[in-house]
This record gives C-alpha cells, sequence and structure tokens, in this order.
C-alpha cells in the first residue's frame, strides 16, 4: 500500500516533491525502495538510486534487498544512469557534497541546480536516496535546495531514513524538514512494525502453514515486528526445530537455546559501524543488560575501561535505537530482544563465563537484582567454577526442582541447569541425584535422545546408588526413549533377556516386559507378566508399572476382565498415594478407554478422580474432544502431539489419535492432509501401529481404490492377529464388511460379520457391539437390528459414531429416510464438507429435503476449492464428488469465474491463509 501511496504523488508537480519514509532498521525501508523501484520501471519512470554509507558520500546502488524480504548476499547490480543533454549518462551519483553548502546558501543552490539538471531533462525521473541518516551536512543543504529546485516540476525525491536520528540529521536535518514541512513540500510515509495480523500472514507465506497464536506470540516478542528479524528468525527456528510443521499448520516448540539472527545480519550492523568498543560494550551488555542500573558499572569493570566511556557507547546504542534506557528505575532493554540473544551467542566461551561470574557475584551480594526470577539461575549454569561450586550447584538444583513439575514449557531451560549442575557434583550421591533429574526433565520435553544420554550414566555406572523403585522408574523411561529414537537392536536384546541394567529381578522382568510392548509384542508381554507376578510385586514402582502394562497387554489382546478389575478398585492400585504415580495411572486408562471408544468410562474415571482433562497427554485430549464432537480442537491436538514430540510417560494412545485426526480430516476432503499426517504418525512408530491402516484404507476406498484398501485392512488384521492384538479388529473387520457389500459379495460380508462377533464377544466392548449391529442391518437390512443399533449409537453420545450409523443403516435399508437430515445437522457441526456432499446425494434419492440452498451452493464450492487445493486432477475430482468429468469441469469454471482466482495455486494460496473468498 505504501507503494501505491507514493506512486499517486511521483509525476504530479501539484504534489509534494520530497516524500520520506522512516522506521527503525530493518522495517523494511530498503524493502519498499526496491518494490517502489520496479513498479516505477514497469511505468516506464527513470530513476537514479543513491544510498549513503557512514564513512562515505553517497553512492549509487541498485538497492540488493528482494522485495519480498531478506537480503540476497550477492554485490549490488550499478545504478541504473539517467541521460544528459551533453554527454553520455553520469558515472555518479547526481546528488553530492558541495564544499561549504551547510554554511553558504548560495552554495547549496549551486549544488541543487546542477544536481537537478540531468533529472529534469529527462521529464518524469524519481531520485531515490537510501540511509540519508549517514548524509553529511553539505550534501543536506543541497538536498534542501534541491527539493525546492524541483518543486513544481515532474521529478520527486525518495528519501529512506532510519530512526531514530543522530548527529547531523537530528539537528540540521530536522530543522530542515521542518522547514520543508511548513512550506508543504515534503509528504511523510512511516513504516511501523507488523501486528499480529501480518506477522501470521508472513509466517503462512514462509511456511505454507497457519501459525498457531503461541508461535505468533513468539515471533511478536522476539522480532518486534521488523520484517528483517522476522524472516531470519522464522528461518532459524524451523532448521533448529523451535517452529515445526504439521498438517499445514506451524507450532512453536521451546527449543534447547535462544534463538539468534545470523551473525552478519543487518541489526547487528548498525551496530558493527559504531566501532569496534561500542561492538564489545553492546556484546557484555546482551549478558547483563538485566541487572539493571548497576549493568553500566559491570560492563566496564567486566571490560577493564573507564565508566565514562561505557556511558558513552550506550548512549550512542540509544541513539541508534539498539537499547533502551528507562530513566526512572535506570533500567535497560534491548529494542529488538533477538539481538540481546544474537550478540550473546557471538561471545566465546572464557567472555561468557566472565560476564556471568560478574553478574552472578552481583546478585549474591545484593548489588543488583534482576526482574527475571530465571536469570540468576542461567547465569550460574554459564558460570560453572568461576564461582562458588557448592552453592552454584545447590541453587541450580533447588531452582530445577521446583520449575520443572509446575512449568513443564520449561523443561529446555530446566535441561541445561542440570547439565551445569552436573558438571558442579561434588560426590556420586550428587551424581545421582542430577543425572536422575537431567534425564526426566530431558524426557518431559521430548529429547529422548539427552534422556538417554543422562539415563545411561545412571544405569551403567550408578546404578549401585538407586534404590530398586527409581531403577525400576528409570529403566522404563530409557525403554520409552529407546523406542522413540528408533534404537530396535537395544530393545530387542533387552527383549530377549540379552542385556539387562538391573541384577534385581523385580525391575528386571517389567523392563523387559516394557520392553516386548514397544515392539508391540503384547501376547508376549503379557504372558511373561502374567508368569512373574511374584517376582516383579517385590516394589511399589514395579508392582505400579508391571500392572498396567499386564492389563494393557490382556486387553489389548481381548481380555478386558483385568481392565475393569483395575477401575473398580482404583483404591488398590499401587503408589496411588503418590500424585505423579496416580495421574499416570489415571491416564493410561484413560488411554485405554478412549481407544475402545469407551466415552462415557473415561469422563466418569476423570470425573471420580478430580484430574483435568489439561493434565492428559495431547494425544487423550485429541481422542476426547474426537469423540465429543469438538473436530477443531481435536485436530490441534493432534497436530500439537507431534509438533512437540512429548509423550510425558507411556503413550498408547498415539496411533488411535492419528487415526482419528486422519479421518477428520478425510471427511473434510483434506484428502493429502490426511496422508500427510499419517506419513508422520509411522515416522514416529506409535505402538498399535495398525490402528493407521484403517484410516489409510478409508483414504484409499474414496479414491476408489477398493482392493487396495481390502488388501491392507486384510494384512493389518492377520498382523495384528499374529502379535496377539484384537485392539481395532471390529473396526478393520466392520471395514471388510462394508466393502463386501458395495461389491456384492454377500457371503464375504456375512463371513465377515462372524468375525466380528468373535471379535466383539472378546472385547466386550460398546463399539464392538454397534459395529456387530450395524454390519448385521446392513447385510439383511433388518429394522430390528437398525433400531438397536441406532438406540445403542444415541446412548453412547458420539456425534460423527451417531452420524455414520444413520448414513450406513438408511442406505441400506435398515433404518428410514427421515433420519437423514439429524445426520446431515451432526456432519454440519464436524464441517465434514465431504461427508456432507455424499449425504446429500443420498437425501435427494430419497427425496428427503436438503436445508438451505444458498448454504448447499457455498459449501459445495468450498469442497471443490480444498479438493483442488490438496491437489486433486480432474479424473480423481470426478471420484471422489461421485460425478462426472465434465461436471468437474463446469464447476472448476464456475468456481475460478466467481472467485477472481486464477489458478490452482492462487486458490491453494487463499485457502491457507483464510482469504478465500467463500
Amino acid at each position: 500500500m505504501a507503494v501505491d501511496e507514493i506512486l499517486d504523488i511521483v509525476g504530479s508537480p501539484g504534489k509534494p516533491p520530497l516524500v520520506t519514509i522512516t522506521g527503525p532498521a530493518g522495517v523494511g525501508r530498503t524493502t519498499l525502495l526496491a518494490r517502489l523501484r520496479e513498479a516505477l520501471a514497469q511505468r516506464r519512470i527513470r530513476t537514479v538510486t543513491t544510498q549513503f554509507a557512514p564513512t562515505a558520500a553517497g553512492v549509487p546502488a541498485g538497492l540488493a534487498l528482494r522485495p519480498g524480504g531478506s537480503q540476497e548476499r550477492r554485490p549490488r547490480p550499478p545504478a541504473e544512469p539517467l541521460p544528459s543533454p551533453d554527454s553520455p549518462a553520469p558515472s555518479w551519483s547526481p546528488l553530492g557534497p558541495v564544499a561549504g553548502a551547510a554554511t553558504d546558501p548560495g552554495a547549496a543552490r549551486w549544488g541543487a541546480a546542477a544536481a537537478a539538471a540531468p533529472l529534469l531533462v529527462t521529464g518524469n525521473a524519481v531520485l531515490l536516496l537510501d540511509d540519508v541518516q549517514w548524509i553529511d551536512a553539505d550534501t543536506l543543504a543541497v538536498l534542501e535546495a534541491l527539493v525546492r529546485r524541483i518543486t513544481g516540476t515532474t521529478v520527486t525525491c525518495v528519501c529512506a531514513v532510519r530512526t531514530p536520528t543522530s548527529g547531523i540529521l537530528r539537528t540540521e536535518g530536522l530543522a530542515a524538514l521542518r522547514r520543508l514541512r511548513a512550506d508543504g513540500l515534503v509528504h511523510e510515509v512511516r513504516l511501523n512494525p507488523l501486528g499480529r495480523t501480518e506477522i501470521a500472514r508472513t509466517v503462512r507465506e514462509t511456511t505454507q502453514a497457519a501459525p498457531e497464536d503461541a508461535l505468533v506470540d513468539r515471533l511478536a516478542a522476539l522480532t518486534r515486528g521488523l520484517p528483517a528479524a522476522l524472516h531470519d528468525v522464522i528461518d532459524v527456528m524451523r532448521r533448529d526445530g523451535v517452529l515445526r510443521v504439521v498438517s499445514r499448520n506451524a507450532y512453536f516448540v521451546p527449543g534447547a537455546d535462544p534463538v539468534a539472527l545470523p551473525p552478519d545480519h543487518q541489526l547487528l550492523r548498525v551496530i558493527r559501524v559504531l566501532g569496534a568498543e561500542t561492538w564489545a560494550v553492546a556484546r557484555a551488555m546482551a549478558v547483563l543488560h538485566p541487572l539493571g542500573e548497576v549493568a553500566a558499572g559491570l560492563v566496564a569493570d567486566a571490560l577493564e575501561v573507564p565508566a565514562e566511556d561505557v556511558r558513552e557507547r550506550l548512549a550512542a546504542l540509544c541513539a541508534e535505537g539498539v537499547l533502551h534506557h528507562n530513566r526512572r528505575d535506570g533500567g535497560w532493554r534491548f529494542t529488538v530482544p533477538v539481538v540481546a540473544a544474537t550478540l550473546t551467542a557471538t561471545l566465546g566461551p572464557f567472555e561468557r563465563r566472565t560476564l556471568a561470574e560478574k553478574a552472578v557475584t552481583a546478585l549474591w551480594s545484593d548489588e543488583a537484582r534482576s526482574a527475571d526470577p530465571d536469570y540468576r539461575t542461567d547465569q550460574l549454569a554459564v558460570a560453572g567454577r568461576l564461582v562458588d561450586p557448592a552453592r552454584a550447584y545447590s541453587e541450580l538444583l533447588a531452582r530445577a526442582a521446583a520449575v520443572l513439575p509446575d512449568n513443564p514449557e520449561l523443561s529446555h531451560r530446566v535441561s541445561r541447569w542440570l547439565r551445569a549442575a552436573g558438571e558442579l557434583a561434588g560426590d556420586r550421591a550428587q551424581r545421582v541425584i542430577t543425572q536422575l533429574m537431567y534425564a526426566s526433565s530431558c524426557y518431559v520435553r521430548g529429547d529422548y535422545a539427552s534422556s538417554l544420554e543422562g539415563a545411561q550414566p545412571l544405569l551403567r555406572d550408578l546404578r549401585d546408588q538407586l534404590p530398586p523403585e527409581v531403577a525400576q522408574e528409570v529403566q522404563v523411561m530409557a525403554v520409552c526413549a529407546l523406542h522413540s529414537v528408533g534404537r530396535t537392536a537395544e530393545l530387542e536384546e533387552l527383549a530377549a533377556g540379552r542385556l539387562s541394567w538391573s541384577d534385581d529381578p523385580a525391575p528386571r522382568t517389567v523392563t523387559r516386559a516394557v520392553a516386548l510392548c514397544m515392539l508391540d509384542r503384547w501376547n508376549e508381554a503379557g504372558a511373561l507378566l502374567g508368569g512373574t507376578r511374584n517376582l516383579w510385586r517385590a516394589n511399589e514402582a514395579s508392582a505400579c508399572l508391571g500392572g498396567l502394562f499386564e492389563v494393557l497387554s490382556r486387553l489389548w489382546a481381548g481380555d478386558p476382565e483385568p481392565l475393569r478389575d483395575a477401575l473398580a478398585n482404583r483404591e488398590r492400585w499401587p503408589m496411588r498415594h503418590v500424585e505423579r504415580h496416580r495421574l499416570q495411572q489415571v491416564n493410561a486408562y484413560v488411554t485405554t478407554l478412549l481407544l475402545l471408544g469407551e466415552l462415557r468410562q473415561a469422563e466418569q474415571l476423570l470425573a471420580d478422580e478430580g484430574v483435568d482433562t489439561a493434565l492428559l497427554h495431547l494425544s487423550d485430549q485429541s481422542l476426547l474432544a474426537c469423540l465429543r464432537g469438538d473436530a477443531e480442537a481435536a485436530l490441534d491436538f493432534a497436530r500439537r502431539s507431534y509438533a512437540v514430540s512429548t509423550a510425558r510417560g507411556y503413550d498408547a494412545g498415539r496411533a488411535g489419535t492419528q487415526q482419528a485426526a486422519a479421518e477428520l480430516l478425510l471427511s473434510r476432503g483434506r484428502l493429502t492432509g490426511a496422508q500427510e499426517l499419517l506419513a508422520v504418525a509411522r515416522n514416529q512408530r506409535p505402538v498399535l501401529g495398525h490402528l493407521l491402516d484403517g484410516a489409510e484404507a478409508r483414504i484409499l476406498r474414496v479414491l476408489g481404490r477398493t482392493e487396495e484398501a481390502a488388501a491392507k485392512l486384510t494384512a493389518a488384521r492377520t498382523a495384528a492377529a499374529g502379535r496377539g492384538l484384537l485392539i481395532g479388529a471390529d473396526e478393520i473387520t466392520l471395514q471388510l464388511g462394508e466393502l463386501a457389500l458395495e461389491r456384492g459379495d454377500t457371503a464375504d460380508a456375512l463371513q465377515q460379520l462372524t468375525e466380528l462377533e468373535r471379535i466383539a464377544e472378546a472385547l466386550r466392548t460398546g463399539r464392538a457391539e454397534l459395529h456387530v449391529l450395524l454390519l448385521r442391518a446392513m447385510i439383511k437390512q433388518d429394522p430390528s437390528a437398525g433400531a438397536a443399533c441406532l438406540a445403542l449409537a444415541r446412548d453412547r453420545g458420539q456425534p460423527a459414531e451417531l452420524s455414520f450409523v444413520i448414513d450406513r443403516l438408511v442406505r441400506h435399508g435398515a433404518a428410514s429416510p427421515k433420519l437423514l437430515p439429524e445426520a446431515y445437522r451432526l456432519l454440519g457441526d464436524l464441517d465434514a464438507l465431504l461427508y456432507r456432499a455424499w449425504l446429500r446425494n443420498v437425501m435427494r434419492e430419497h427425496d428427503v429435503a436438503v436445508p438451505g440452498r444458498q448454504v448447499t451452493v457455498a459449501e459445495n464450492e468450498r469442497l471443490l476449492a480444498v479438493l483442488v487445493a490438496e491437489g486433486l486432477g480432474n479424473k480423481q475430482l470426478a471420484l471422489v464428488l461421485r460425478t462426472s468429468d465434465k461436471s468437474v469441469e463446469g464447476r472448476l469454471s464456475r468456481l475460478f469465474a466467481r472467485t477472481g482466482l486464477r489458478s490452482r495455486i492462487e486458490l491453494a494460496a487463499a485457502l491457507l491463509s483464510g482469504e478465500y473468498p467463500g
């Protein structure tokens, strides 16, 4: 918009001859000049560009920034010359200093006339001046005279100036601007940092993903909305895994190290040009500025320079807008916080430790205070043995213990503290405590490789120092970490008993069983635990974990009795008096109930135990929302669970969560998104991974690849049975029964019904019973079975399930078509565009009115847009929409005509940005 604003002025004799573009470093002044230059070239308006530097006069420049954002690291092209009536193009900028012009108006006017001559002879011309903050006094005087000289002509001067100003520009420059403004010769364009909406748009454009609010908040806090910082910070965060994209959504994941800009970034060059001494002060201040009014003195002490020199350098940094000093309380802050982190990253290890020692000493002596409660701990972690090791160790450990339970999002910071504490540990006992806390904190934040790094010394060198209960927890944590990082060979060794981390039979047995579970060999784990109860019940931790995994292994194999007994006798849970163990068991049992589709029982357990849903695994929160019919929350939790990669203990629900999330995406027409989500899920090696096959089969069916779907389902059921797994077999068998009916093979459908009845008899869950009633009603077109199925679905209170049941019953003549509007409304609440479109066809076949014609037209168009954005070709579109190729071509033509979008790429971009005009 700023470009259009300036273009309205260019070449208009009645408009101001001077346009000023102001804003802080990195706000995009040079980028705006580059865009303006391109726009002027398209209008065939000649330009000449001059860029000023701190140590030289203005020189011709080609504006080395791309119009879209970050700096290109390549030589600037030469300036485009302007013609002259007397000679070839000038070899230098027409604007330059004239000796004495600052004090001699006549000399200034002479210089202005000389500068104006080649510009005026061309007719429309624009002089683009960049980095005018570096202008000298004589050139400034010539510039003011030039503006007056070109007044009323078709020549325009555009100046880009960094603010706040300093030096000549702060004094003479502001005075000149006031004079020109008073005469109506200036049009001012102020570039402000980006707001939240613009930051979110930038993330979408850069990552092709919609950002969560927490990511936008973090980017705003780090960059203060400066485009130059924003683009590079996004790049760095993606590289370091702090910004993660899952299914076209971008999430913020706290990282182990602060985000920093590249060392040659333009925001750092603003500091470097002030000289080596100021650069050194800025780097020291990056560490010490949280200490407020004493920071300057500490910098002087650390650099061994006079305090007056430091104050001068700090004043220069404030003048350039790098630092801000609050004179009321003496506080300091960097105007762009990421600059402080970047300056700190440029320090060498000894420099960093020395500055940290200064900070800790000042804090310990009460000479200084910091508003950040964790600043002191951060500096202790860096200072190491430069301060009192015993005191530093105690404080690091105490703060880590205080922060970790209530602030898991700070676990990356805690890990740094504990790593430092480990280096300060004075004896084996201290090493054990530190290593244990370090391994746990890394595990909590999903850094499984570091968790193993912390756990292995405990299991290898310090296990004689571990009580049996602690040894058991460390071993199970290590097994889950091995699974998460894909070290299958070691899991196999543990499962076979060839590798052991303990001489105690209780933890050794349970650890072996957990390794079998991580390999999805649940039947073997159940047999091992069932035959060794007298061994693993020897200590509470082994009894707790052994009992839990025995329940799970027997349940997944089709024996629900241990689960029912555990839920009915919660007072007998081992270690339930320890809050984290009680929560661990509640979470595990909620997971099992949700995977079985038992929403009411899961909600009842949470209520009975007084556990807030926010304390559940993200995967469980997703499944809970899905079963309740809150599709948006379910998808967000599912994506987030993979973005942050934290399991917080054993989590069997991840495969089921991604299965459910993929099916929600499929219902909305997001076929490619569903496939991508399933690919991410497989990458992370979830247990019960065969559950994902059911979702993949549904996608294949939508694409018309029914034979592949049937083969995948059959293979999944066979493979699961080979591992003793019955969980999920009822859903797989129901799909196989549907496929048999679709191809008219009633005999096979009846065989699938027989198999489904066997599975349901073993599982004894409401969902398995529902599936039996549904398939029986579909095969036999039995209204009584249909009525029983419908009644059970209503009683279970799960919107997606109920809509599915109604649709299938009506399609197969086992229920009245009058039920279709109810299913249609439920699918609308889920935003299930694709399934709603299919159901409209069924409603028309049964002469059931489809409500809301305008809504229908809008939904059909939006569904088509989504499918196109998913990358489907016309034949695939026809297949998915269950229509003809010709119909698809007509609908696409109308879609592009109505929206004004010209291509599939534009359509996808509009949907992603939220700017789709539907």
